[in-house]
């Protein structure tokens, strides 16, 4: 278990600087003093320059009026006789309407009157008019008797000017006043335009403070969160530690214990000992090397599992076969330990489902060996069910049960429910693991229930696509023969050299090697083989490379079997090898049996393959293909026992049905073959024709081959797959019934 990676960030305490939170206030603050002020001043300039206009006017007004009053008073006056008393009167009231001119002439009134139309010529006639009135109305002290005609008609004169006058200062006045009412309204949108963007501002500055409360809150919470995920971080990885000290601890122990038997009892092989002892000894030998290569395989898959190189090759399954065949590998198992071992079906489960029967097999595998390995006493039961969307598999035991602290850590890799698992019963603690990812990429589940004391029932539910299998009619069989003489092994490893050189040597072959690239395109020119054995890690260059050159050379090499020997067996390592132009493809430790099957198929293949690529198929005038090898079904017998076999012949028969299923619903799928069609054909049909040799099917084998070769070749026709397909499934058929009458007589005892 790694630490969390997530892109936790950390959190910022101050979005925006102080500094500058700090001159936005002072900014808005100078700004509203700023239109404070200049409101202040402009109100303050408006009531003077509204002070002066009313005083001209009222001056003006005031003028007009005394000029219409001494008029008045004039003609009220002559009337009669003009006493002196009212001459002295209209004297002292034309001084005081002389006096207003000086007003209007002094000061601010007279700089005002310079900005009105004609009122400076109006006023300037207007003095000239009084001036000529002076002489004329003097007291009775200075002229006895008043020109009372002239000064009415200069009087008149004068009302007429002073009207003027009020006319055109009232006017002004009313033009202003229009002017400082658009002006006044443009001051106020002006205004409100300045209030709302200070309004603005100012809420611009609450936001800010408010956000960066919010935040300083926030990032207070992220840094308490962020502490209690590092404190959660740090004792993940404490455990993890833990967990990884204890895997390698146990691992060691695991990949220790068949070494000492592989190492000790090849130490006692050297030893003088009696045939019995030998045998005994090879065997420990064998199964401990079995032991430790599916040890190193479960780890594997799981990395594979990890790298995300897992794919699923879903198609139709009977289910019953599969479940059967399945029950029937551990019924000598729970035989031994004394338990009882059932299947249960339900009724509403179908027959024909669409899944990964492979994957589901080693699901269902790993969880019915725990529960036989962790039962001592009573049963394990295995019941199926299904609903309408999903189908459902329990594995029963009566074992010890699990805790709910051991059930949290149950399928964690490398965690085993007790510390005590691994020195009882060893293993990776792995197997549970795979199966829960095994499940999750199926659109699946993988579940526990269970108690201390009380048994567990594991479940595992996936989605329930059900289906039909496909019935094509058989026609007749054809077959074939082949024969192998010489070998070329290219390998760089002297262990491996002899291990390999060794197992083909008893398989009866003569075999020639070459420890590097170099050396194996120096014997191809001066010996021809049947069939070569290529490493793909080589010193001086990778066995792709020397597939290929030897490819280029043309004549027998370009036909001539080429086959991958590899201790990877990951990734795309196949594809590359086929790219490269090989023939086939195994993986290390070889065996016997791997061995015998590649051999028979790419030999046979290779007398045969102008006949393959050319339909229709003929036989040969060396004879028939044998439906069965009664060698390698002996051989099986004599290693695994009858009941191992007849469990196996069973199996095979399952994934007989199964390869045939999925044929069936690819060539259904349209009516011409794509290219992902006919790989995917070619691929079955390798499957198929590598279960048939190992189960000794060799005359199934060969069609497949047929079916793959075909399949493979650009120019194929639908017409030449289908007739390879039904070749195929009519020597299925007698091959099973061959399979059959074999088991009656060679296994009837058992």
């Amino acid at each position: 278990m790694s630490a969390s990676s997530s892109n936790t960030r950390t959190p910022r305490l101050l979005r925006y600087p102080r500094r500058f939170k700090l001159v936005a206030m002072i900014t808005v603050l100078l700004f509203a003093a700023a239109l404070v002020v200049a409101a202040l001043a402009a109100w303050r300039q408006d009531n003077l320059t509204q002070s002066y206009r009313e005083d001209t006017a009222w001056v003006a007004y005031k003028l007009d009026r005394d000029a219409v009053q001494l008029l008045n008073h004039l003609l009220s006056a002559t009337r009669g006789t003009l006493s002196p008393a009212a001459q002295d009167d209209l004297n002292l009231r034309f001084e005081l309407l002389y006096s207003r001119m000086t007003l209007l002439q002094e000061g601010e009134v007279s700089l005002l009157l310079e900005n009105i139309s004609n009122a400076t010529t109006l006023l300037a006639d207007i003095q000239q008019q009084l001036d000529r009135l002076d002489p004329m109305i003097e007291p009775h002290d200075f002229l006895a008797q008043l020109p009372v005609m002239e000064l009415e008609t200069e009087l008149q004169m004068l009302n007429r000017l002073t009207e003027r006058f009020v006319i055109a200062i009232n006017g002004y006045l009313a033009e202003s006043a229009t002017e400082e009412r658009a002006l006044l309204s443009m001051l106020y949108k002006l205004l409100m335009s300045l209030l709302v963007g200070m309004s603005l501002a100012v809420l611009l500055v609450i936001v800010f403070l408010v956000r960066e409360m919010r935040e300083s809150a926030a990032a207070r919470r992220e840094q308490e969160q962020l502490s209690h995920q590092l404190e959660v971080t740090a004792k993940q990885a404490q455990a993890a530690n833990h967990a990884k000290s204890d895997f390698l601890a146990m691992v060691s122990h695991e990949i220790r214990t068949p070494l000492n038997g592989v190492i000790g009892m090849s130490e006692l092989l050297r030893e003088p000992a009696s045939p019995d002892q030998i045998e005994d000894y090879a065997r420990t030998i064998h199964e401990s090397a079995n032991q430790l290569l599916a040890m190193i395989n479960e780890i594997l898959d799981f990395s594979k599992i990890e790298a995300g190189h897992l794919t699923l090759d879903t198609s139709p399954t009977a289910l019953q076969p599969l479940l059967d065949s399945v029950v029937s590998l551990f019924e000598p198992r729970a035989k031994a330990k004394g338990l009882l071992l059932t299947l249960h079906v339900d009724p509403l489960v179908p027959a024909w489902v669409m899944i990964d029967a492979s994957r589901l097999r080693q699901i269902l595998l790993n969880l019915i060996a725990n529960a036989i390995k962790f039962t001592d006493h009573g049963k394990v039961a295995i019941r199926v069910h299904a609903t309408h969307t999903r189908l459902t598999f329990e594995v029963c035991d009566t074992g010890c049960g699990l805790s709910e602290e051991q059930q949290a850590i149950l399928f964690e890799p490398f965690q085993q429910a007790d510390e005590t698992v691994a020195r009882r019963y060893g293993g990776t603690g792995l197997g549970l693991a795979i199966c829960k990812r095994l499940s999750d990429a199926m659109q699946g589940g993988l579940g526990v229930r269970s108690a201390t004391a009380q048994g567990s029932t594991f479940w595992c539910e996936l989605p329930l696509v059900e289906t039909t299998p496909d019935n094509t009619p058989l026609p007749a069989e054809p077959a074939h023969d082949f024969t192998g003489t010489s070998l070329l092994l290219v390998e760089d490893n002297a262990i491996n050299r002899k291990v390999a050189t060794g197992l083909l040597s008893r398989l009866g072959c003569d075999v020639v090697c070459a420890e590097n690239g170099r050396d194996a395109l120096t014997l191809v020119n001066a010996q021809q083989v049947h069939l070569i054995f290529m490493d793909i890690q080589l010193p001086d260059m990778d066995g792709i490379q020397v597939t290929q050159k030897l490819r280029s050379q043309g004549g027998w090499l370009a036909k001539v079997p080429i086959v991958a020997m590899t201790a990877g067996g990951v990734g795309d390592d196949r594809q590359r090898c086929l790219t490269a132009g090989m023939s086939d493809y195994i993986t290390k430790p070889l065996s016997l049996r791997t061995l015998s099957n590649v051999l028979s198929l790419q030999l046979r293949d290779a007398s045969c393959q102008d006949a393959l690529t050319a339909l229709p198929t003929e036989r040969t005038k060396t004879g028939e293909v044998s439906l069965l090898n009664r060698a390698t079904l002996g051989m099986l017998v004599e290693s695994l026992g009858a009941d191992s076999v007849n469990q196996l012949v069973t199996l095979y028969y399952q994934q007989t049905s199964d390869y045939f299923a999925q044929i069936a619903a690819c060539l259904r799928s349209s009516e011409r073959l794509t290219e992902e069609q006919s790989r995917q054909l070619a691929h079955l049909a390798h499957q198929l024709r590598g279960e048939s040799l190992g189960i000794g099917a060799e005359s199934l084998a060969f069609e497949a081959k047929r079916l793959e070769t075909i399949a493979s070749h650009p120019a194929a026709s639908q017409r030449d797959v289908d007739k390879a397909v039904s070749v195929m499934r009519q020597t299925a058929a007698r091959t099973h019934a061959a399979l059959e009458k074999w088991r009656c007589d060679n296994c009837s005892d058992e």
